[in-house]
């Protein structure tokens, strides 16, 4: 869980006045009938009070609503509160069975011994979002893990293997083996409200690692809310249109489901800030949007993420610049910085220039402009409508990819190899683990397939084939091999594998 300086929040309260003779529901009563419908209007608590016969209260209490059913009726006697938190139990009950807990471990000696005293592993959260077994994450979560342990629901534990990940986005899809997963359904951020109920649903501190997801409720705080400039900026991590909500978060819940009252996945816990002299944490999630869903897709069939680069960072400008440049407010990004040699330095944009669009497209903010730039094909040419001092001036730039924030990860070539997918350790894992460079990585392995029956299991690090170590071409040998087979790991053991 990232942390972050803390924030203070200031909230205010509505208060609703009734008049005798007649009840009203305050508006988290009808939020949460809206959810239940009529089954729920009918619940009865023992110890209310009955109304006394020269009670003014009219027989039932109606609520008017938009949505299905038109007038709910309420019974004399019943309890709000009931009915409220019979709501929150059926929208866990609903969501509950998809979020899942991940032990992500990073040391060899935590792939073979769980209680290794050299293990290095930690907690996150992951909600499944498609039945073969998908699951949705914070990618600060995975990054480096050697090997995923996922607590499922029920209680069941089982190995992952990363399907797809983004730093940027710090989101990533992986992937358990089976079908028929309980799913959450994906929502729309853009829809919420501030002030608007949400439950937050995770693994803190990784005590879900029993399958009882915890949940805690709280309010839609902010939308669009950057995170501090300088957060994660040596991850080139983009936290600039998050969600802040007033639901409590620890650190294990990232990657955990930030949920509506629909039971929607509207975003993706990811950092929390850090409390001071008494204050209360703040909890922030990456929004599910149009940009989110479209990189989750992208993960979801285990393609990369590139995204479109001009060599330039920005800044929104203040009303006094916005006046000076003639501007109205919400209108065009500054030009704080640009790279030496990047697109935007080619074209001849200089530092105090203001970017008023791009191909025909406003630029309302500095956001705006990194998730314009971000959207971008690389190698494409765009136009660029820009301000100096006084006069507008276009010039033409030809989109770069943006650069990786550290070494390029080895190449994705994977084998299938009598029931298990083996592919090669990526060069931070092997500096991490002190590995050997041509290290290969069980990402997956088929329940019943010899692989399976010989014990080779996702996360295992194979350093030797048939007695020799493994080199560059490593998994061609994989292929060639006919007969029964030598697998040494990296934490010592060593398994055979039979020929079919």
């Amino acid at each position: 869980m990232h942390r972050i300086p803390e924030y203070i929040d200031c909230s205010a309260r509505c208060h609703g006045a009734s008049r005798p003779g007649r009840r009203f529901l305050p508006p988290v009563g009808v939020v949460v009938l809206m959810i239940l419908g009529p089954a729920v209007a009918q619940i009865a608590v023992a110890d209310e009070p009955e109304p006394s016969p020269t009670s003014t209260q009219p027989d039932c209490i109606e609520v008017e609503l938009d949505e299905a059913p038109p007038t709910l009726q309420l019974e004399p006697g019943t309890s709000l509160l009931a009915v409220i938190q019979e709501s929150f139990v059926i929208l866990v009950d609903r969501v509950a069975p998809a979020v899942v807990a991940i032990q992500a471990d990073r040391s060899p000696g935590a792939v073979a011994d769980e209680e290794s005293p050299t293990a290095w592993s930690h907690s996150g959260s992951g909600v499944v979002i498609r039945a073969d077994g998908m699951i949705l994450t914070s990618q600060h979560v995975i990054e480096d893990a050697l090997a995923l342990h996922i607590t499922l629901p029920d209680g069941r534990r089982a190995r992952a293997r990363v399907v797809g990940a983004d730093s940027r986005s710090d989101l990533a899809v992986i992937q358990v083996i089976g079908d028929r997963f309980t799913t959450a359904e994906l929502g729309d951020a853009r829809r919420l409200r501030r002030g608007d109920m949400v439950l937050a649903m995770g693994n803190p501190l990784g005590l879900a690692a029993d399958g009882q997801a915890a949940v805690s409720w709280g309010l839609v705080s902010a939308i669009g809310r950057p995170l501090p400039g300088r957060f994660d900026r040596e991850e080139d991590r983009y936290y600039g249109d998050m969600i802040q909500t007033s639901a409590p978060i620890t650190p294990g819940h990232s990657g955990g489901p930030l949920v509506d009252i629909h039971g929607r996945v509207v975003g993706v816990l990811t950092a929390m800030s850090v409390p001071a002299a008494g204050g209360e944490a703040i909890a922030f999630a990456v929004p599910i949007g149009d940009r989110t869903r479209g990189i989750i897709e992208r993960l979801l069939r285990g393609e990369r993420i590139d995204y479109g680069y001009l060599g330039v960072e920005g800044g929104t400008l203040t009303a006094l610049q916005a006046r000076e440049a003639e501007l109205p407010e919400g209108c065009g990004a500054l030009v704080d910085s640009i790279d030496a040699g990047g697109p935007a330095h080619r074209a001849g944009l200089m530092r105090g220039d203001v970017i008023l669009s791009v191909s025909g497209e406003a630029v309302n903010s500095a956001d705006g402009f990194i998730q314009r730039v971000g959207a971008l094909e690389p190698g494409r040419e765009v136009e660029i409508e820009m301000l100096r001092g006084t006069k507008r001036r276009t010039v033409r730039a030809e989109v770069g990819l943006r650069p990786a924030p550290g070494p390029l990860e080895d190449d994705g070539a994977t084998v299938s190899f009598r029931g298990a997918v083996i592919g090669r350790v990526g060069s931070e894992m092997r500096r991490a683990s002190n590995l050997p460079a041509d290290a290969l990585l069980v990402m997956m392995v088929s329940g019943q397939s010899p692989a399976d029956r010989a014990g080779l299991t996702p996360g295992d690090i194979i350093v030797r084939i048939d007695g020799l170590p493994v080199t560059s071409d490593a998994i061609d040998r994989l292929t060639r091999v006919t007969d029964d087979c030598l697998l040494g790991l990296a934490n010592g053991g060593s398994v055979l594998i039979e020929a079919r």
